[in-house]
């Protein structure tokens, strides 16, 4: 009888055990829990306190020839955004909001005649179809700048036509490349978000060609056919409309003509 009561008392000595580890591993489980998610909370606090302090103080020094140099704000934000990006600290929504907001501001300053609804879906064609093909929306934005100033009815002397100023007659076959039906060159590309579609697609295409962004926008503007027989014949090509989009677009971004074309160069 002593035996087995024994027995007994073990096995509850060893279920009280066992609850007691249960019970101590929950605890320390929500323990770890909370310290963790304290961490975030305080790194998060502690980016937007650095965010607020370099905005204001932030100075980066050159040093080739060791003078200050300040760094704006719009070049901070972009840094900033690339960074907590790199990191994995921003999300896409945000990403999206952030360049979105950003270019409707540029095409509300540059065409009044626009209304607020046309404006926003021009934008957001803009950033949509800037990631699909790997560009910077703000160099988009800074191609349709130069090319239209966000004119959707914009037509030049060489019968391009709209935004992104996609000449007549190439922009049937892009249309049909991207599944966009071709109803005449007014009806189409009068039409704000098939002439992003088609116009950034074809900036894509140049890329591939000719594998060098800068060589590509040049090429936009003038035509594959005509860089293409001026690097066959080792011509300089002309650098007036590229350095013009290119200008804006460091502008945009708050960096220098010659780092965004560096930056262009390590991503070629």
């Amino acid at each position: 009888m002593s035996s087995i009561k024994t027995k007994e008392e073990k096995v509850d000595m060893s279920n009280s055990i066992r609850e007691n580890v249960n019970k101590n591993f929950g605890l320390v489980l929500i323990i770890f829990m909370c310290i963790i998610i304290i961490f975030f909370i305080t790194l998060q606090i502690s980016i937007n306190n650095l965010s607020t302090q370099t905005e204001k103080y932030v100075e980066d020094i050159n040093l080739s020839n060791g003078e200050i140099v300040k760094i704006g704000r719009d070049q901070f934000t972009e840094i900033y955004m690339q960074l907590q990006e790199l990191t994995g600290m921003i999300s896409n929504e945000v990403k999206r909001e952030f360049y979105i907001t950003k270019t409707v501001k540029i095409i509300s300053e540059s065409n009044a005649t626009l209304d607020s609804k046309s404006i926003y879906e021009i934008a957001k064609t803009i950033y949509e179809e800037s990631i699909t093909y790997n560009f910077n929306p703000l160099l988009i934005t800074a191609i349709i700048k130069t090319e239209s100033n966000f004119n959707p009815k914009a037509v030049s002397d060489s019968y391009a036509y709209g935004l992104c100023q996609v000449r007549r007659f190439i922009a049937p076959e892009l249309a049909e490349n991207i599944g966009i039906e071709w109803d005449g060159a007014e009806e189409t590309l009068f039409d704000p978000i098939k002439n992003i579609q088609i116009g950034v697609y074809y900036l894509s295409m140049l890329e591939r060609d000719f594998n060098d962004l800068k060589t590509a926008i040049i090429a936009y503007n003038q035509g594959p056919y005509a860089v293409q027989e001026q690097l066959t014949n080792n011509q300089e090509l002309p650098n007036n409309y590229v350095n013009k989009v290119l200008n804006y677009y460091a502008n945009l971004r708050g960096f220098s003509l010659e780092e965004v074309e560096n930056e262009i160069k390590a991503a070629d």
